[in-house]
């Protein structure tokens, strides 16, 4: 993991944060920890794809998974950046 991202990730330790995964999913949830694979350990978690929101509780997230992730607060520039093209 690049040094970049590792800081980003501290910054973001204890935030709510949005994970757009690759199977069209989104995550929200506390980041709780990540390892240096950028693997994410989120508490209170939910899953808010489409208009049904599941409660997941406590996951862990493979960095192979991870599309985008965003703090919670950031989201509607989040969305906006999915829907363009890659």
């Amino acid at each position: 993991m690049s040094f970049e991202i590792n800081e980003i990730l501290n910054e973001f330790l204890g935030s709510v944060i949005l994970i757009k995964l690759r199977n069209k999913q989104t995550i929200q949830g506390n980041l709780q920890d990540f390892d240096s694979g950028m693997n994410l350990i989120l508490t209170n978690s939910k899953d808010l794809t489409e208009n049904n929101t599941k409660n997941l509780d406590n996951v862990i997230i493979r960095s192979d998974n991870i599309v985008a992730v965003s703090l919670r607060d950031k989201f509607n520039s989040f969305e906006r950046k999915d829907d363009a093209s890659i």
